[in-house]
């Protein structure tokens, strides 16, 4: 027991806070429940009653949390009731991701999370605060190309070190062209609407009579003014989270660093990494840029769907510039087989069915109904734009796939990593010819599937390429 050894000790400050982000629902409902007059004594006292709880827990954790590493192995032993012991092989590990969040900045600490393969959405290790030193060491003692030394001696003593730096208005330009505009949205009038309880009737009732006094107008660009500083607020986010993005590529490892506020260093294994996307969006397009994600069996975080970015937003020559260095089989496809002429109707059906049964009750019972056909026809004209980007091709050592929902997803999947592949075909394709196209990767949750609809029949050759591959 002497051998193994406790986390930092502002891991209770740092645990503590984290439970107290997910506890902030029954926080805030607790906190209201014991605000009102004639609330019971137990619910005056439930707010407080839940922080000491998570203060004693985090501190209990901390204390019966303990780790040590032998034998090429990572021993963890912890549980406060239920005593759990955990050995994890350094062969097995896939990533090793460092995080300095602004509580562990404060204590001078970082967070190190241990990923594995197929591990689901948690990470299998998450040590909540070592300092510096004990996580380099760390990662040192835990890294695979330790493991291979011997055998690549000679080859690594050669390599150099590859390091790019991502220009800072790319980051700028990726916060105002993303998708998290609505997300902030949708949390703003969830958050209005939770504190409405706390305001005055007579203040509600004046500011809104005062405001629709004030006519068309100024409510219109009132509209205006919170749709720009909502923008602006979910690019500054965006700006916060990939600041200072950094790739560097060392031997066998991809070492990706991020974050103003909250500093993240996530490390991979290159020879893991199982599919590499280029997803663009419709104004990204537009400017030619997109950004790039890899999936791996290990690393993925929820806010990139479990997926790795390795590149905010660029356009293709410094895609192509990067990937040269640290993917060179994987650089953006010039070219693809577009799918037959005949998948068109379905495309267009499949996207623009529901706007056109929307349709008929408008024209009939809607005054001006006929505005609303612009709905249709756009989706309609969506459909053919969806069945244009689509496709396949098929290079020496990968498969890629390109699709698009509403944004435009060009994935390129190593042959060595692809699980499984499929194809199917439904009664209505029998009859044009068409096939849908799957292939299946192992990644963070345990698979992630890729897929092309309504490709020619001549695309069954991928089979052939899979079993000659194979072989190989």
């Amino acid at each position: 027991m002497h051998n193994f050894q406790r986390l930092h000790k502002s891991a209770v400050i740092v645990t503590y806070a984290a439970k107290i982000k997910d506890f902030i629902i029954p926080l805030f409902v607790s906190l209201f429940a014991g605000g009102t007059g004639s609330a019971s004594v137990v619910t005056r006292w439930l707010f407080p009653a839940i922080l000491i709880f998570l203060l004693v827990y985090s501190v209990l954790y901390w204390f019966f949390f303990r780790y040590h590493i032998e034998e090429n192995e990572l021993k963890i032993r912890h549980g406060i009731f239920v005593k759990k012991n955990r050995y994890i092989r350094r062969n097995r590990i896939q990533s090793l991701d460092i995080t300095a969040g602004v509580f562990h900045r404060l204590f001078g600490v970082v967070k190190m999370k241990i990923e594995t393969a197929g591990g689901g959405l948690e990470p299998e290790v998450d040590l909540a605060a070592l300092s510096k030193q004990e996580a380099e060491r760390l990662r040192r003692a835990l890294g695979v190309e330790d493991v291979i030394a011997d055998e690549k001696a000679e080859v690594r003593s050669e390599e150099k070190e590859f390091e790019y730096h991502v220009p800072f208005p790319n980051i700028v330009a990726a916060g105002l062209t993303s998708g998290k505009v609505g997300i902030i949205f949708s949390a703003a009038a969830a958050f209005l609407s939770q504190i409405e309880q706390f305001i005055p009737s007579d203040f509600y009732e004046n500011s809104i009579g005062y405001l629709l006094a004030t006519g068309t107008y100024f409510l219109v660009l009132l509209c205006l003014l919170i749709a720009i500083m909502t923008w602006l607020l979910a690019a500054l986010f965006t700006v916060l989270q990939y600041g200072q993005f950094k790739v560097r590529k060392k031997e066998n490892e991809l070492i990706i660093e991020r974050g103003i506020l909250e500093k993240r260093q996530l490390t991979l294994q290159v020879d893991r990494i199982t599919s590499i996307r280029y997803v663009t969006n419709p104004i990204r397009q537009l400017l030619g840029m997109w950004s790039i994600y890899v999936d791996s069996a290990g690393g993925g975080s929820k806010e990139e769907n479990l997926s790795t970015i390795l590149l905010p937003l660029a356009k293709k020559p410094e895609i192509n510039a990067l990937m040269k260095e640290v993917l060179p089989e994987a650089q953006f496809p010039e070219s693809l087989e577009k799918l037959p002429r005949r998948a068109a109707p379905r495309y267009m059906f499949r996207t623009s069915v529901l706007p056109w049964i929307g349709a008929i009750p408008a024209l009939l019972w809607l005054p001006n109904g006929w505005l609303y056909l612009v709905v249709p026809v756009f989706f309609t004209w969506f459909g053919w734009q969806r069945f244009k980007d689509s496709g396949v091709m098929l290079t020496g050592r990968h498969c890629v796939l390109q699709t698009r929902i509403f944004n435009l997803c060009c994935s390129v999947i190593p042959h060595t990593h692809i699980q499984s592949i499929a194809s199917k075909q439904s009664y209505f394709q029998r009859k044009k010819g068409l096939y849908t196209l799957s292939a299946d990767v192992l990644t963070t949750t345990g698979g992630r599937t890729f897929q092309v609809k309504d490709t020619d029949e001549r695309e069954q050759n991928i089979f052939d390429w899979y079993e000659e591959e194979k072989r190989a």
